[in-house]
């Protein structure tokens, strides 16, 4: 039987996985990793029984009663973590952990010539050459589960790059949709929080209404697809129901249109398939109800994330990691209320053109650049 891990199990986009698995025998369950959530791993433990759990959160690692659970393996250290990845692959990985901690994970598993179901932008963005490199050469395969990157993967399986004109990623446009940038300056924590939508974390909610996470899935696009930035753009869908559309050199439009839900790529990376279980939950009659959809274009006031996206993508280096780590420093200052919305912006502008550019090509060189950016970050502040 196939070995399953999954990395930030107590998450979102981890329980979800769990709910498409309860009751299945279809994996041996591997290496689970969450960060502190003792209360949430020990009801899963009880369900699921993983060979190995390790906690990125020290103190949660402490707290933990392993005697409870004498069936897993818990692993005090990131060392000893890497090691049991390397010496004990996985046959499929779900990585859905914050790659700023774990990118040095995500680069192992980019070199295990395993499946991994990546729901991880970060670890593309401010890493992907590497990985992709790694990848390539390893034979790994990647199935993404961001919404919007599994529609195109689809799309793009019958298509020939050449017949491609441009691939578009929608954005609902958060909680501030139609709202002028002057507008939004002033907005609260609670009210950028507000997703029309869904639920989602802090950080990734915050990032949708500044649109700075649709330009950080422009990167990821990119290196998952090899597409430069001319043939990659971003337009705004209210609704979440369209998660992308591709145009052809002859002018026709082929879009996926599902209830968003990362239950579609999940269930298609876990199974292989198109699973029928969902269709109860979150099918919609489009003969019968009226569906109205809009789409517009990227507002004109927030383009400047454009041409920092475009920058990164043509250029390279440790752009992508100055771009994250600034947005990263500047999200965490405005949900402490430190900071007004439109400051994420400022600090992006100000910031991005601030930090050296150069070329980061080793695990080693990527960390000691992100603490030199983090450590100049609170620096300044």
């Amino acid at each position: 039987m196939n070995k399953l891990s999954i990395f930030g199990f107590t998450g979102s986009i981890g329980s979800q996985a769990l709910d498409l698995l309860e009751g299945k025998d279809e994996y041996d369950y591997h290496i689970f990793i969450c960060n502190k959530n003792i209360e949430k791993a020990e009801y899963v433990l009880e369900k699921f029984k993983p060979k190995y759990l390790f906690f990125s959160d020290q103190s949660a690692s402490q707290k933990f009663n392993s005697k409870k659970f004498p069936s897993t393996n818990l692993i005090l250290s990131k060392e000893e973590l890497l090691k049991v990845i390397h010496d004990e692959p996985s046959d499929v990985y779900l990585s859905a952990i914050s790659s700023f901690e774990m990118i040095d994970v995500t680069y192992l598993l980019a070199k295990s010539g395993k499946k991994i179901l990546l729901a991880n932008k970060e670890s593309l963005v401010i890493f992907g050459r590497v990985i992709m490199d790694e990848v390539q050469i390893n034979n790994t395969k990647i199935i993404p589960i961001d919404s919007e990157h599994y529609s195109i993967y689809h799309s793009l399986k019958n298509a020939k790059i050449q017949d491609i004109k441009k691939i578009f990623l929608m954005a609902s446009g958060g909680p501030f949709h139609g709202v002028a940038l002057e507008d939004a300056i002033q907005k609260s924590p609670e009210e950028a929080l507000n997703h029309p939508n869904w639920d989602m974390g802090k950080k990734i909610t915050i990032d949708s209404a500044s649109l700075v996470n649709k330009c950080f899935e422009v990167i990821e696009a990119h290196h998952l697809f090899g597409v430069g930035f001319s043939k990659l753009g971003i337009l705004i869908e209210p609704k979440s129901l369209i998660h992308s559309m591709v145009e052809f050199i002859d002018g026709s439009f082929e879009a996926q249109i599902s209830t968003p839900s990362m239950s579609f790529p999940l269930s298609y990376g876990l199974f292989n398939e198109r699973s029928k279980m969902l269709y109860e939950k979150f099918s919609f009659d489009i003969s019968s109800s009226k569906t109205e959809l809009s789409i517009s274009p990227f507002p004109d006031d927030r383009k400047f994330l454009l041409e920092i996206t475009e920058d990164v993508i043509s250029k390279g280096q440790n752009r992508g990691l100055i771009f994250a780590a600034v947005n990263d420093f500047a999200v965490k200052k405005f949900l402490k209320k430190e900071i007004n919305f439109g400051d994420i912006y400022n600090l992006i502008r100000d910031k991005y053109d601030y930090f050296e550019k150069q070329e980061i090509t080793t695990i080693e060189m990527l960390k000691a650049n992100t603490t030199e950016i983090q450590k100049t970050l609170k620096l300044a502040k």
